[in-house]
């Protein structure tokens, strides 16, 4: 289970050291393996560990292929998935490309979402969270009956 933020830095190669708290999860049930893509509707990355990935892989591909909406996730999340694997110290390769897509320079930050990370480039984490806040601070719980049963 992956929860909270980290701040962490890529290297001039493009690598990121996933937190140590973290790392033996990932080797014990994905044999370190992890599989990075595009988030379709925010400029963030996705990290899953193998064995949530292959899930998320197969709920995609049951999408009906037809409707464009559904070819459109599939090819942006399919099509951008990158395997990597989990380095000697504890490192992984963002590919180009993905980093580009994300925006993501030196200073990122990682987000804990229980079965996958999100990588943010830091100042636009900031930036949406600031969103969010004040979304949130306009939204209506008690209206959407999934949100209404959440206690915090």
């Amino acid at each position: 289970m992956f929860r909270g933020i980290t701040h962490l830095n890529i290297d001039t190669k493009g690598r990121l050291a996933m937190p140590s708290r973290y790392r033996d999860a990932i080797t014990s049930e994905s044999a370190g393996q992890m599989v990075v893509t595009v988030d379709h509707t925010d400029k963030c990355l996705l990290i899953y560990p193998m064995k949530d990935w292959v899930k998320v892989e197969e709920q995609l591909m049951r999408l009906n292929n037809m409707n464009r909406r559904a070819r459109n996730v599939q090819r942006l999340i399919l099509g951008h998935a990158s395997e990597c694997e989990l380095d000697s110290q504890g490192r992984i390769l963002v590919p180009a490309p993905l980093r580009s897509y994300a925006g993501l320079q030196k200073k990122t930050t990682l987000v804990g979402q229980l079965n996958k990370f999100e990588l943010w480039d830091s100042e636009n984490y900031v930036a949406q969270r600031d969103i969010w806040i004040a979304e949130a601070q306009e939204d209506d719980f008690e209206a959407d009956e999934a949100l209404s049963q959440v206690s915090i």
